[in-house]
């Protein structure tokens, strides 16, 4: 089920999906309608969602909104998917529904973009974290200068659920996102893009991405069983057999930062155990955030690599971006 009127191509379309988001969803929506550039199409796809999502998203009267509802929960690669394919736009831009953007990133994103080689087809930027449970800040820039496809087979740090923009014409040689995989689908994708395109990051703070949800361990452990199984000989046979083990004790690590967030310490040992038998500096890097994050109450995210963190004034609003 969509509404939404049928207009002009617009030059972005921006796919925001949404599960159960009454809370957050009006946030997002309205940091894509107040962009610097208003030549855009929002498409926000409900993924079966059982919460007041459908009467928040269904109150906006705006003609460069598209609603579609998917008929059941089928996972954020599926929404997206959906959302790729009513999409009209030169560009397409992904955010998630618990986080928001700067008024300017589309517009800097874009610029980037037009001014760099026919090659690149895709763009980041930094963000910045806010960790709800604690209201705490971190901003993350990825560096510009980094080798990303090598990067992208031993970890994921670029935060593309909500800083990507690509070129609408990289989907036809990329393929869209897997739906097999309902955790990480987004850094599926990006390895795949980046095997075949380049990538420009903007060098700013313009998305800010809210982390308060717990991922669900069985999702979190099916999905990662199905991305090695895809990557792990990728990795290994473009970067050798070290860069093949950091990926795995990436993914260890994912799947006992899951059980750490809901309560599972005991469980999440082995798993930790596991990751530092792959790569003992990865662990090393990972644990010792997950320390700080539970010292503060929060342990949401660890990202080590090459990334430059900046540490903001607790309590620090999103309007002082």
């Amino acid at each position: 089920m969509s509404r939404g009127p049928i207009r002009s191509k617009p030059t972005v379309s921006v796919v925001l999906p949404v599960f159960n988001g009454e809370a957050s969803i009006g946030r997002a929506a309205r940091s894509v309608l107040g962009q610097t550039i208003s030549d855009l199409e929002l498409i926000v796809v409900d993924d079966g969602s059982t919460d007041r999502t459908n009467e928040v998203v269904s109150g906006y009267s705006e003609p460069r909104l598209e609603f579609i509802r998917l008929e059941k929960n089928s996972g954020p690669a599926a929404a997206r998917n959906a959302g790729v394919s009513r999409a009209r736009g030169e560009y397409i831009a992904f955010l998630d529904s618990d986080d928001e953007w700067l008024p300017a990133k589309l517009e800097r994103q874009l610029e980037l973009i037009v001014a760099s080689p026919a090659a690149i087809g895709i763009s980041t930027t930094g963000f910045r974290i806010h960790r709800v449970a604690t209201n705490r800040f971190q901003d993350i820039i990825p560096d510009s200068d980094a080798d990303w496809y090598r990067q992208q087979l031993t970890m994921c740090a670029l935060g593309p659920g909500s800083t990507l923009t690509v070129k609408r014409e990289v989907f036809s040689q990329v393929g869209t996102f897997d739906v097999a995989l309902r955790r990480f689908e987004d850094w599926d994708w990006m390895i795949r893009c980046l095997a075949v395109r380049e990538i420009v990051i903007c060098p700013s703070v313009l998305a800010i991405l809210h982390v308060d949800r717990r991922p669900c361990v069985r999702i979190v452990r099916q999905s990662a069983e199905h991305f090695l199984e895809k990557h792990a000989q990728r990795s290994e046979t473009t970067f050798g057999r070290g860069a093949a083990r950091r990926l795995r004790a990436s993914v260890e690590l994912e799947i006992a930062r899951a059980m750490i967030a809901n309560g599972r310490y005991l469980s999440s040992l082995p798993r930790a155990a596991r990751a530092g038998l792959y790569s003992p500096a990865r662990v090393s890097l990972l644990l010792c955030e997950l320390l700080k994050r539970t010292w503060y109450g929060d342990i949401a995210w660890a990202l080590p690599g090459k990334l430059r963190h900046t540490r903001v004034a607790d309590r620090e609003t999103a309007e002082s971006l």
